[in-house]
């Protein structure tokens, strides 16, 4: 792997079951703005206080989003409209889906149903070997998708954009912002969170939307942890939803969190760190 000086890495995914097994998407970029000449990598890593990792993985593309699926399987998309994966033994292997223009965000919801968010306002559903793309006329950008369940998804985007996919096609909603949203979590069918930039916070079913009190920080990421809404804002740091809104928890400068057995990780930079529902634990991996 690449540690020359003249790249700046950025840790953008983490998925896992605890500690000791986690896979870790970076980033490995040039220090002039050009987008093509970005490499991924994904290694598997162990959190402990002697942080060890070996590369799983090497990508001459920017990839955007890692996930795994509940039998361990990994995938990943790019700004190539590529979607790479693992079979059942672990052999990675890639497939053009279609999107030119680029995949920003996924959500597996099983081996045989995925879905994928694009750069122009591509919906993409891959079930098994068929492909589904529906395209937005206005190419809105859709930053991140959820799901509840494989007939139930929501993917967010630039100027407010929220659609819904319920098993058979998708529909745009009316938005309660014309805000970027960066982030959704689907809890229930009854219980969504959208949110994004200028603090915007909802909470809804899809019809109707509530919107939280949070300070006006851009909001990149959401998860649920213990019983609680948690939010990451970048430099602005880690909040967490209580009876008086969004409060900030850590001065932490995270953009991802993931919820990976009893712990909260989440990423910036080179760091990743971990809460345990009592305080926070890690530090930047220097040698990846």
């Amino acid at each position: 792997m690449s540690t020359a000086p003249d790249h700046h890495t950025s840790f953008i995914s983490i998925v896992g079951t605890n500690p000791r097994d986690l896979q870790l998407l970076a980033n490995l970029s040039p220090p002039v703005d050009d987008p093509e000449s970005i490499v991924t990598v994904i290694v598997s890593l162990v959190h402990e206080a002697n942080t060890t990792w070996t590369k799983l993985l090497e990508v001459d593309a920017w990839v955007t989003d890692l996930a795994r699926s509940s039998s361990g399987r990994l995938y990943a998309v790019d700004m190539d409209g590529q979607l790479h994966f693992t079979d059942s033994k672990g052999a990675w292997t890639n497939r053009d889906v279609g999107c030119p223009d680029g995949l920003v965000s996924l959500w597996v919801a099983s081996d045989d149903q995925v879905f994928a968010a694009g750069d122009h306002g591509e919906r993409v559903r891959v079930s098994g070997k068929q492909v589904d793309i529906v395209r937005d006329e206005q190419e809105r950008r859709l930053n991140a998708v959820h799901g509840c369940s494989t007939d139930d998804v929501y993917m967010v985007g630039e100027k407010g954009a929220v659609f819904r996919y319920q098993g058979q096609t998708w529909s745009e909603l009316e938005s309660p912002t014309n805000y970027s949203l960066l982030s959704v979590l689907c809890r229930s069918p009854r219980e969504v969170y959208l949110a994004g930039a200028r603090g915007m916070l909802f909470r809804g079913d899809g019809d109707t939307w509530e919107q939280l009190k949070a300070p006006e920080v851009t909001i990149t990421s959401l998860a649920w942890y213990r019983d609680a809404l948690y939010a990451a804002a970048g430099k602005d740091g880690i909040f967490r939803l209580g009876p008086q809104g969004l409060e900030k928890l850590k001065d932490l400068t995270l953009y991802r969190l993931r919820v990976i057995g009893d712990h909260l990780f989440g990423l910036g930079g080179r760091l990743v760190a971990r809460f345990d529902g009592k305080g926070w634990w890690g530090g930047p991996v220097n040698s990846l």
